[in-house]
């Protein structure tokens, strides 16, 4: 609950608008990437968000040619 709206590194929610998740503690993240990645926090840390012990890298786009 609340992924998307979770900030990993501070704990603030806030709705999301547009593409990118930005809190004022300076977090910015691709939103479905920032989703994902607390949805991951919530299983390996007993159901609770926390910043992952690692990068995420910014994801590469692919089109059909």
């Amino acid at each position: 609950r609340y992924t998307s709206q979770t900030c990993p590194v501070c704990g603030a929610k806030k709705n999301v608008r547009g593409r990118m998740y930005r809190c004022s503690c300076g977090y910015t993240q691709h939103r479905d990437i920032h989703g994902a990645a607390n949805l991951l926090s919530k299983v390996l840390y007993e159901n609770q968000i926390q910043s992952l012990p690692f990068e995420i890298q910014k994801p590469t786009y692919l089109r059909i040619a």
